[in-house]
């Protein structure tokens, strides 16, 4: 009895220790079942960097293996505004978060917070994501919006969406894309300091792998059409050439870029800083790129909105990620990676100009 009632203190303070795992709930329905893509030797490699370069905590030049995709029907549960997470008998659903280390990793889950209990009656679901996704748009369209296929898709009933009421301009537009042609569907609003026991929700799955911007065609079809749409993307007989900089951020800066953009422009490349665009002029930007070169960073998000491109990202040689890689991978896109040297405490690090040069000279653009 004390037990109980020290945990129900905590859960009102928004305090989680506990978790649990549905996957092999009796309500779990699989559409899409798991497979193995398949690496040319010169993609293994660049994993096995990778891998090397991450201890081998992800390792994919073993194989890497898509989810499979399922909706998992729960009964009175809660869901947390400050994190998004969703609680069965005082446990936060793993599946509902990602993953058990995003819970190691997050204060979201184990702040003390008082989170005020609402009643819901009726049909929910959410993907919210916090605070991977509160304002990072890579998290948004590779963990958040391709939940939302699987609901949409294959629940025909009214249902209501979870989100949050202070979304970038961006989230709100293009959720606003994706929902547009289903009619069954309602957004509404939980507070941060909110906690929502509803009598039905359907959870579903996460689609994205860690460090992988991998989707599977159907979805990442899906939801690049209703975001061309949703802007009104014009075709345009112009191909450009862009050099993502990240001048102006705080980490993985490319030290040498003085003497690297010179080089650039011979072969025709502007130079963008993403936060200077609006999110539709992003999009147009990207669909019509034909060669994209850039640090490893958020703004090679968009090239999920590239109608067909090549790639060129820089990595620190201590901390290869493989999200573009995989995101390429899926839309057969040419991607090609350079090392540069150790990064620094802000994985500031110098990119070798001549291989950069090698790649501006052999791809043909």
């Amino acid at each position: 009895m004390l037990k109980k009632a020290f945990f129900g203190v905590l859960h009102a303070l928004g305090y989680y220790s506990r978790y649990t795992s549905v996957l092999h709930h009796p309500d779990k329905q699989v559409f899409t079942p798991g497979y193995v893509l398949d690496f040319n030797e010169v993609e293994r490699a660049f994993l096995e960097d990778s891998a090397r370069s991450f201890n081998y905590a992800i390792d994919y030049s073993l194989g890497y293996r898509q989810k499979e995709q399922y909706l998992i029907r729960l009964q009175n549960v809660e869901v947390l505004g400050n994190s998004g997470a969703v609680v069965l008998d005082g446990k936060v659903v793993v599946e509902s978060v990602g993953e058990v280390s995003r819970l190691a990793k997050s204060d979201a889950f184990k702040e003390v917070s008082l989170l005020l209990p609402k009643n819901q009656s009726g049909r929910y679901t959410s993907v919210l994501h916090l605070p991977w996704a509160d304002n990072n748009n890579y998290h948004w369209f590779f963990d958040c919006l391709p939940r939302l296929y699987l609901v949409l898709e294959n629940t025909q009933e009214p249902i209501q969406v979870i989100m949050r009421r202070n979304m970038a301009l961006y989230q709100l537009e293009t959720l606003a894309f994706v929902l547009k042609d289903y009619p069954q569907a309602e957004v509404v609003y939980i507070g941060k300091n909110e906690k929502w026991q509803v009598d039905e929700f359907v959870l579903p799955s996460f689609v994205a792998n860690a460090q992988s911007g991998y989707l599977p065609r159907e979805v990442v079809d899906w939801l690049r059409h209703k975001v061309w749409q949703g802007y009104g993307v014009q075709q345009s007989s112009r191909k450009r050439r862009i050099y993502i900089s990240r001048a102006k951020a705080k980490t993985r800066r490319v030290l040498n870029e003085q003497e690297l953009l010179p080089l650039l422009d011979r072969y025709g490349f502007e130079v963008v800083r993403a936060e200077e665009l609006t999110y539709q002029q992003q999009v147009q930007l990207f669909y019509e790129t034909e060669a994209v070169i850039a640090p490893h960073g958020a703004g090679l998000t968009n090239l999920l909105f590239s109608e067909q491109c090549q790639v060129l990202e820089f990595h620190p040689a201590n901390l290869i990620k493989t999200h573009y890689f995989l995101l390429c991978k899926a839309l057969d896109f040419r991607y090609s990676a350079v090392m540069g040297t150790t990064g620094d405490k802000l994985e500031n690090y110098t990119v070798p100009m001549q291989e950069v040069e090698a790649w501006l000279e052999g791809v043909g653009i």
